[in-house]
């Protein structure tokens, strides 16, 4: 989110952090074959109730562990503009199923889709929400107010823009300034919410604040060159949260495209 009025800056509790690092390697580096595309049906509706602001569901986890209290100086104005805000995606179990069997296949020899990649594009296509559930969460941004600017390519996104008091009525959390270590910044002073059929395709929402990000790598120590093969791995994910788990990316595993958001 980019706000007027600072640096622009993006940060994520670590569960949407981590789920958006791997929505993106995943859009950018799968694969099946020509023909499994083919025979792929369209995906199945995932929003199949009629929107109803009264029922509504709290997306946990989307608040940023230092907007706390004792950093609270009071809410932003509902004039502030907020920009380049996400929607986080999400798949059905079925497509789930469908993508864990593929990452398996294309690091097994023999498989027709061995290391067959996909296009952002493509991916979303097999493994992002249907035209009907984008245009459900669209229409609803922009029942709101917001702009709603577009959809990544792997239909793993969505990224709009409006203000703090827009916010407030559609995600019924207020924007707050938090005073941290000197700086001051914005942030979501709790978890959202959003009508509860739309929880089907979304998993959540991204950038509500503008704390610096954190550089996600570490110093592991000095690196030797060996010159034994290395062992065979598979891609996996060990929670529904995490990214992939890798041991060691295929040398073509290149990106075919870059990811967009229009």
């Amino acid at each position: 989110m980019d706000f007027t009025t600072s640096a622009r800056h993006g940060s994520v509790s670590r569960k949407i952090w981590k789920w958006t690092i791997f929505l993106l390697a995943t859009a950018a580096s799968l694969a099946v074959s020509a023909d499994a595309l083919a025979q792929t049906a369209p995906a199945n509706r995932l929003i199949t109730a009629a929107v109803d602001e009264n029922d509504r569901t709290v997306l946990r986890g989307n608040t940023y562990p230092l907007a706390r209290a004792e950093y609270d100086r009071g809410a932003a104005p509902a004039s502030l503009p907020l920009h380049r805000m996400i929607l986080v995606l999400k798949r059905s179990q079925e497509q789930e199923a469908t993508l864990d069997a593929l990452l398996e296949q294309q690091q097994e020899k023999g498989s027709p889709n061995y290391h067959q990649w996909l296009t952002p594009a493509q991916f979303g296509q097999q493994f992002g929400p249907g035209d009907e559930d984008i245009q459900a969460i669209t229409s609803w941004l922009a029942s709101h107010g917001f702009e709603v600017a577009g959809v990544s390519n792997g239909r793993t996104l969505i990224e709009f823009s409006g203000t703090a008091g827009q916010v407030a009525g559609a995600l019924h959390t207020e924007i707050h300034k938090y005073h941290v270590n000197g700086e001051d910044h914005w942030a979501n002073a709790s978890d959202p919410q959003i009508p509860a059929a739309l929880v089907p395709a979304v998993a959540g929402v991204l950038t509500l604040h503008n704390f610096p990000r954190k550089a996600m790598n570490h110093v592991g120590g000095v690196a030797t060159r060996s010159k034994r093969p290395a062992k065979p791995c598979r891609w996996r994910r060990t929670r529904a949260w995490d990214p992939f788990s890798l041991c060691r990316l295929p040398a073509d595993a290149a990106f075919r495209q870059p990811i967009a958001m229009r």
